[in-house]
Parts: structure tokens; sequence; C-alpha cells
């Protein structure tokens, strides 16, 4: 892995997990809609013009098959497609699982100072400026200065990529 993947890696991290929830929230959604049991429902009713459709004696109409053959092909015609929005989820699923967990694998091999710093600048997007200031003071009780960031930032980046 090149430095550049991985700043494109880190910088897209927070996207990618918010992604991978929402993919998963969504496969959940069909699978839910995929294993529901039929429920139909048929709004026949007393109306003006019930009989109307029948014009002779020997024609006689089925409203309420109609109705229920109608609502049976509208549940299949959604299984179809949920099942075929399962299938188009899980390979994007798996692609952001497996960024997800490199981004991850990669932070938690640094220690707990550098995965913060490193976190704050590449995930968060802050200038080492505001770590320097607000982050290390909030971690430490005490601040430091960007260059010391910057050169932190640089060797954090340099351990994970000789993994």
């Amino acid at each position: 892995m090149t430095k550049e993947e991985l700043i494109i890696l880190l910088k897209e991290h927070k996207e990618n997990v918010a992604k991978l929830r929402l993919r998963k929230k969504e496969k959940r959604y069909y699978e839910n809609k995929l294993n529901a049991k039929p429920h139909i429902e048929t709004s026949i009713s007393s109306s003006l013009g019930i009989n109307a459709d029948i014009r002779s004696k020997n024609s006689i109409s089925d409203k309420v098959g109609d109705a229920v053959v109608k609502e049976l092909t509208k549940i299949e015609e959604e299984k179809e497609e949920a099942k075929a929005k399962i299938a188009e989820l899980e390979p994007i699923i798996q692609e952001l699982e497996d960024k997800v967990e490199e981004a991850e694998i990669r932070l938690n091999c640094l220690y707990y100072k550098e995965r913060e710093v490193l976190t704050a600048y590449y995930v968060e997007n802050r200038t080492a400026e505001d770590i320097s200031q607000n982050l290390y003071f909030k971690l430490f009780s005490r601040t430091c200065s960007p260059r010391y960031i910057r050169i932190l930032i640089q060797e954090s980046t340099e351990k994970i990529l000789k993994l």
C-alpha cells in the first residue's frame, strides 16, 4: 500500500463506516420484506354499480378473487425485487467491510497518542495547530507545538505503511 492509498483510506474511513451501516440497514429492510408473511386485505365493499359489470345472466364476475390474485402477484413481485436488491447490496457491503477493517487494523497497531492524533488529522480533517492546542491539551493537559504534531503524524504514517 502506498502512502497516498493509505491517506485516502483514512480520509474516507468515517464515510465508509456510515455507508456500511446504511447498507446493512437497507439489507435488513429487504430481508424483513422478503421474510414477511403475506397479508392480503381486500377492499371490496358495497358500492354503487357493484353489479354493473354483469352484462348477462351467464357471466359472473369474481371481484374478491381478482383482488386476491392481484395482491398475491404484487407480493411476489416485491419479493423478487427484494432478492435482487439483497444480491446487489452484498458485494457493496463486503467491499465496505474490507475497507473499514483495513483502516481499523492499521490504526490499532499504533499507540494511543499516535492513534488519536492520526485519527484527528486524517479522519476528522483537523489541522496540526488545532490538534496541538485543543486535542493534545484535552488528552494530556498541556499543549505542544504544531511542528511536533506534524512529526508525530509523519512517523505514525510511516509506521502504518511498514505493516
